[in-house]
């Protein structure tokens, strides 16, 4: 019989190691099911925790094969993304369907809550297409919800949105702001939440739509975590020596494949929240106490990567 050793965390161990985290799963859509390839009309859903919960936005990854959605020149333009190999991308205006919007929703790695102070910020850019994008507007926002929602009403409302005009092709955009939450959300929708006649719109005198990239979104209860966050990407190994079942994972992940040595577990900010020496035996680490989200295994100089999601 194998010999299986548990590696598990104290409370100690977890309440430093996050201490400071992001709620949002794949705040950078860097971790994903399947390269975007555009057949569906929708490929948000391929980047891990996202979806789409109005119209169609897009997922756009160096990885793609489609040249419309790749990185970092597309349909749109061009844009390299803020940190990594991917964004998403939306409209949030139209001049021939004026109250046209394009909103994706991400899933969040803990509910929120209630009566709890959080900040937020994420990163856009006006794509630069001058066929297509002619327009940019303001109130981007973000609304938040307890349930995953298919199809998001615009109403003129949101839990924080920008009166900024974002007009800027060339450098990406922070938008950061808080709010107080008044229920246990579980997912965050970004995009424009207001009508036309809410809305802010500037003609710069060439394409028909306003679009944005959108990278790096972050919801914490830090401001100063919040207002500097920045995604930390650590290269994936090429090689499939280690094998890590079953990944996604909730409670436990097995490892196999790994001869005797020392082994590290990385947050997606780069922290280090675990070290230990591997045997040359089957090893299981207890993931129960990790928030959902993602995770990289360093070994021998190799890194792999790893989801837990609850």
């Amino acid at each position: 019989m194998k010999k299986i050793i548990i590696i598990t965390f104290t409370m100690l161990l977890f309440k430093c190691s996050y201490s400071q985290q992001n709620l949002v799963m794949n705040p950078s859509f860097e971790t994903y099911t399947a390269c975007p390839n555009g057949g569906f009309g929708n490929d948000v859903i391929k980047a891990t925790g996202w979806d789409t919960c109005r119209s169609t936005p897009d997922y756009f990854n160096v990885c793609s094969s489609f040249s419309q959605l790749q990185a970092p020149v597309n349909y749109f333009g061009h844009q390299k993304p803020a940190q990594g190999n991917a964004y998403c991308g939306f409209y949030t205006y139209d001049s021939s369907t004026p109250n046209y919007r394009e909103i994706i929703i991400g899933t969040l790695t803990s509910q929120l809550s209630v009566a709890q102070k959080y900040y937020i910020s994420f990163k856009v850019n006006r794509a630069d297409s001058n066929f297509i994008v002619g327009y940019s507007t303001n109130k981007m926002g973000v609304k938040f919800t307890k349930v995953k929602q298919g199809y998001v009403p615009i109403n003129n409302t949101a839990h924080y949105y920008s009166n900024a005009l974002i007009t800027d092709t060339v450098n990406w955009t922070k938008i950061s702001g808080a709010f107080v939450a008044d229920s246990a959300y579980k997912y965050i929708m970004i995009g424009n939440f207001f009508d036309a006649a809410n809305t802010t719109v500037f003609n710069h005198g060439n394409g028909p739509i306003s679009y944005y990239y959108i990278d790096e979104v972050c919801v914490s209860n830090d401001s100063v975590f919040t207002e500097n966050y920045s995604t930390v990407i650590i290269p994936i190994s090429p090689e499939n020596t280690v094998n890590i079942f079953p990944n996604p994972a909730n409670d436990i992940i097995t490892l196999s494949g790994i001869k005797e040595g020392p082994l590290e577990v990385y947050n997606i900010l780069g922290e280090s929240i675990l070290k230990f020496q591997m045997s040359n035996k089957q090893n299981s680490i207890n993931t129960g106490l990790w928030p959902s989200g993602l995770y990289f295994i360093v070994t021998k100089g190799k890194k792999y990567k790893i989801i837990i999601n609850h």
